[in-house]
């Protein structure tokens, strides 16, 4: 039932009740019952009001229709994801002829790009400051009678896991990952592909395209190739690709009469998709943890539930399982047909851009 409906509903039943307990009339007995015990008091109006608003408000939240989980496959990306330190495993793949597969060769670009110093790139990183500087600052604006305290502290020990201790030292350039990348691409990986075609969109912003730029069709294409590869990662690069907003490109879910997508929500089905195929969004998620640490959103138990709930509208949610829908089809069948590209100028609004960061 629509959220609005149940929200009306809710309203009439408080105007009843407030009505009747205005007219009900004073039963004698029930007085002379009443002044040999306490009389518990009325709820006021406003108080009705409150729980009727409550009730709505989790009707609301009744859990939308879920697609199964396609069977998760092991990869060397998903030993990386569960990983606490990437040192062992980029030691293990690093000269090894599993290294030298094309997930093998994108798993220590990512491990790269993440931990070592590039010397010759043009910005740098934001420095992180020490864990024990971190945690005090963040014990001590936590409010001691939290009641999410407990819950809030293991989120954040658990999102402060240094993945790259040991890396201290190691450097590499643009040109050594930018190899790696390519190498990644050409055997094949559809993680490198997509990041690839993200790579040339931030290559053509920073040399002055900044408001031009936008996917090209053969771009499209591999990301499409990518997403059917049925990779997770791949999924969620090029999820994010296709949601941004484009100076001349508009992205339309359920058939050309179909409105262009919502950014947010269409990059939220992205994820969750990405969750279905075997992404890592269990309570260990990163995002997850961050959520639960610094903003005390504890009660999701995985990613899909936080990105429902939390991190939609309920316009958007009802948007995101609709989007989830169709992407689904597209990926199991292989018919993007109710997933519209077309070409134009686009309705001027906010631009919406969630490219990634680049290597």
């Amino acid at each position: 039932m629509n959220a609005r409906i149940l929200a009306f509903f809710a309203a009439l039943l408080v105007l009843v009740a407030a009505a009747y307990l205005e007219v009900k009339p004073v039963d004698p007995a029930e007085l002379a019952g009443r002044s040999r015990a306490a009389v518990a008091p009325q709820p006021s109006a406003a108080e009705l009001a409150a729980r009727a608003a409550g009730a709505a408000h989790a009707a609301a939240r009744v859990p939308f229709p879920r697609l199964a989980p396609v069977p998760a496959r092991r990869s060397l990306f998903d030993e990386l994801e569960h990983a606490g330190s990437y040192l062992a495993l980029y030691d293990r793949l690093r000269g090894s002829a599993e290294g030298g597969t094309a997930e093998g060769l994108y798993v220590q670009y990512a491990i790269l790009s993440k931990c070592a110093t590039v010397t010759d790139r043009p910005f740098h990183r934001p420095a992180q400051k020490p864990i024990e500087k971190r945690r005090a600052e963040f014990l001590e604006a936590l409010a001691p009678d939290d009641p999410q305290r407990a819950k809030r502290i293991a989120a954040f020990e658990g999102a402060s896991v240094d993945h790259c201790a040991g890396f201290e030292g190691v450097e590499v350039t643009r040109a050594d990952l930018e190899k790696l990348l390519a190498q990644s691409a050409e055997e094949g990986d559809p993680k490198a592909k997509a990041v690839t075609v993200e790579h040339q969109i931030w290559q053509e912003r920073h040399s002055g395209a900044w408001s031009s730029a936008s996917l090209s069709d053969s771009q499209i294409s591999t990301l499409e190739q990518a997403i059917g590869t049925r990779d997770p990662e791949a999924m969620v690069i090029a999820g994010r690709l296709l949601s941004n907003s484009w100076p001349n490109l508009t992205v339309k879910v359920g058939g050309p009469d179909a409105q262009p997508v919502d950014p947010r929500a269409f990059y939220n089905a992205w994820q969750i998709l990405a969750c279905q195929y075997g992404y890592d969004c269990g309570t260990d998620n990163a995002q997850l943890m961050n959520e639960c640490a610094f903003n005390a959103h504890c009660d999701a138990q995985s990613l899909p539930d936080y990105l429902y709930y939390y991190a939609s509208t309920p316009h958007e949610s009802e948007l995101l399982a609709q989007y989830e829908t169709v992407l689904r089809g597209a990926i199991e069948n292989g018919d993007w047909s109710q997933v519209v590209v077309s070409r134009g100028p686009q309705m001027p609004r906010q631009a919406t851009y969630v490219l990634g960061w680049p290597g």
